[in-house]
């Protein structure tokens, strides 16, 4: 097997059936990661938070020590379960403290940041 086809990631689908159709990289002659075992390998989706989140995002806050978040909300789920959420209105965060959450959050304060910026960008 060449060094190239080590470092050449393939894309299998995930066989968790939480994430229906989503696609996982693996490096060729690797074993296919348990998603279970090593969450760097499990799937996050972002998405608005709807009305019946609103329980949810409570119980992440007060896990948090953090006042609820208010106004439009982007939450964060990692194999199905709400893990981080930022206001739009604000950018306040809370996340579970009790997982590595660092990079989701970063990538929640991304698409925040995107979707601000269409919100105030000007009607073409």
């Amino acid at each position: 097997m060449s060094t190239k086809e080590l470092t050449t990631p393939r894309f299998l689908r995930d066989s968790d059936p939480t994430r229906r159709g989503h696609l996982v990289a693996v490096r060729s002659g690797e074993p296919r990661p348990s998603s279970q075992l090593d969450p760097y390998w499990a799937g996050v989706v972002i998405r608005p938070a709807v009305a019946a989140d609103a329980a949810l995002l409570g119980q992440l806050a007060a896990l948090d020590s953090a006042r609820r978040l208010v106004g439009a909300v982007l939450i964060a789920e990692l194999r199905g379960s709400v893990v981080a959420a930022v206001s739009l209105d604000d950018g306040a965060v809370i996340a579970n403290p009790f997982i590595a959450t660092a990079e989701i959050v970063e990538l929640l304060q991304l698409r925040a940041a995107q979707l601000r910026r269409r919100r105030i960008a000007p009607a073409a």
